[in-house]
């Protein structure tokens, strides 16, 4: 797909997970470098342009080349929230109010289930609540968590839990 920068044109790809922007060293004028700032609000275009809702926080490597400078772009991985279930079914339960595109990992670890969310917005069904116990999270305990523990379900585990138990 191509799209416009001001005056330069722009080859990309973008999705709710990631944006590709490909920009020819023949568009972009030697006295305008191209800015971290510029990439961003590059990035913030093209989701609207393609009906994706902005990041609030993201990710740019701003990749520059000698025929072409690439931008790719990522929201930001923030820390997962995290939830502790008594039993099963209040894991199942809870899942079937969540989007089924989230990713998240399932874990069954000392006589409870964890799920792990990662979401870009604080903003869960209140299911979630209702049937978990929020938990502190760190990006080293959810590594013990998924290192540890029997995972039920990586990545998709909302989907997963939707697919066969909901």
């Amino acid at each position: 797909r191509y799209t416009k920068l001001g005056d330069h044109i722009l080859i990309q790809t973008v999705t709710s997970q990631g944006v590709s922007l490909r920009i020819s060293r023949a568009e972009l004028p030697e006295s305008e470098p191209l800015t971290a700032e510029t990439a961003r609000a590059a990035v913030l275009e093209a989701l609207r342009d393609a009906g994706q809702l902005p990041w609030e926080q993201m990710e740019i490597h701003l990749i520059q080349g000698e025929e072409e400078v690439l931008i790719l772009a990522k929201p930001a991985a923030g820390l997962p929230f995290r939830f502790r279930f008594s039993c099963f079914s209040h894991l199942a339960a809870a899942a079937a109010y969540l989007p089924a595109a989230l990713r998240s990992d399932a874990v069954y670890i000392d006589g409870g289930y964890e799920l792990l969310l990662y979401s870009a917005s604080p903003s869960l069904p209140n299911a979630v609540y209702e049937f978990g116990e929020p938990m502190p999270c760190s990006p080293e305990l959810t590594a013990h968590l998924l290192e540890q523990g029997d995972v039920i379900a990586a990545d998709d585990a909302a989907a997963v839990l939707q697919k066969w138990f909901c």
